[in-house]
């Protein structure tokens, strides 16, 4: 499973960039990312309308670990919901690639079968 390449293609190269209308435990955020960390969380909406990032439509970010919440200053190790529903690992403020076993224990087999 890999991250789908139109979503690997909104976060630019320097490593700065949004997760926009993320849902985290206390409601939507959008969640700034940089240099490998979180830098922000502010209510959806009010990151700049024009900075790169990704639009999550309410997917779910938590830590990679705990599976807690999200706060600044954490490292952006995360998993990240995508719009379309598949859950993929960010580690320091990257989406990964690759066939991961804990992603679907999270979120169910990618061919969307019962096991």
């Amino acid at each position: 499973m890999s991250a789908p390449t139109c979503c690997l293609a909104r976060i630019p190269a320097n490593g700065k960039f949004w997760l926009k209308n993320a849902r985290v435990p206390d409601g939507l955020r959008d969640i700034r990312i940089e240099d490998g960390r979180v830098r922000a969380l502010v209510p959806a909406g009010e990151s700049p309308c024009c900075a790169p990032g990704l639009d999550l439509d309410g997917g779910m970010v938590r830590r990679i670990g705990d599976g807690g919440a999200v706060a600044a200053g954490d490292p952006a190790d995360l998993w990240v919901t995508l719009c379309g529903g598949r859950t993929v690992p960010m580690r320091a403020g990257r989406l990964e690639n690759g066939d991961r076993r804990d992603v679907a224990a999270i979120n169910g087999p990618a061919d969307g079968s019962d096991g």
